[in-house]
């Protein structure tokens, strides 16, 4: 009786110690990986506010004397220019690919289209097809049309690449808003455009930060159609980083490079920060406001 008793008293001791013991492991567990995760951008920061010396020092230095040289470096560059060519070519992607997007995904998702699954296939094809097979024959065509070299190409191709992300993710948000809404809707009169505008694009407001988002970030870090068709007047900030390579006079410029690469993260890791609620919602079926 004795040890039954004794068993029975540490039994209660036990079970309070296994949850806290899980909380706190769970609590070092995502330490440890948001260290992991954040640890490429704290290096990249301190990278740029070390010296040539410091950056070169074996082993690394985690405490030095932090400068604005290479800043200083990257503002030489020309760097506001590269930052403005980023700005427009991106807002102007962006914009106009939501404004024919979304439209696009609204009509397959509530229309009957013919051939609506060949044309959702074909959609998401394109958007798995690497972009270097486009590199050739946008080159050759905007050759003719007068475009390389300019913003209005690039525009161009940025809509390329983000038509087929919004219109399918767009069309998966506008297939959870009942159909009965629309019904409703034209029962009481309503137009079809004034459901798309004043019904169904209320009701999909966090589908569309969350394609808006991502649309943003692709456009922002692409690199490839920027380097052939942007020219040297129309370049953003990723192909500005390339002039801190080096070459075979000139080893690579470390310090202005981490510079360059850290205020072109930046953006990017804050609004992501920021919007990461919509973000969830969107890719967790919340792209519907019920």
């Amino acid at each position: 009786m004795s040890k039954v008793s004794r068993k029975n008293t540490n039994t209660p001791r036990y079970s309070k110690l296994k949850p806290q013991l899980l909380k706190y492991l769970k609590f070092i567990a995502i330490g440890i990986a948001v260290l992991i995760a954040f640890f490429p951008f704290l290096w990249l920061l301190m990278t740029a506010f070390k010296s040539m010396g410091d950056i070169q020092s074996l082993p690394p230095k985690i405490i030095f004397s932090p400068t604005l040289d290479n800043f200083r470096a990257i503002m030489d560059a020309n760097f506001f220019k590269y930052l403005q060519n980023s700005l427009i070519l991106t807002f102007s992607g962006v914009s106009l690919s939501m404004i024919l997007g979304v439209p696009a995904a609204f009509a397959i998702s509530r229309l009957k289209i013919p051939f609506k699954d060949g044309i959702l296939f074909f959609i998401l094809a394109l958007r798995f097809v690497p972009y270097i097979v486009f590199a050739l024959p946008l080159f050759l065509l905007f050759v003719e049309r007068g475009w390389v070299g300019t913003r209005y190409g690039v525009v161009m191709a940025y809509i390329l690449i983000n038509l087929p992300l919004i219109v399918w993710l767009m069309k998966g948000f506008f297939d959870e808003i009942p159909k009965v809404i629309d019904e409703a809707a034209e029962v009481d009169g309503a137009s079809r455009f004034q459901i798309f505008t004043r019904i169904i694009l209320p009701c999909a407001k966090p589908g569309i930060a969350c394609v808006l988002i991502l649309a943003f970030i692709f456009t922002w870090n692409e690199y490839l159609f920027a380097l052939i068709l942007a020219g040297r007047h129309a370049q953003p900030l990723t192909v500005g980083l390339t002039q801190f390579l080096g070459g075979i006079e000139y080893g690579v410029r470390w310090g202005a490079l981490s510079a360059w690469s850290f205020t072109l993260v930046f953006p990017v890791v804050t609004i992501s920060l920021f919007v990461n609620k919509y973000l969830r919602k969107g890719f967790t079926g919340g792209g519907y406001n019920k």
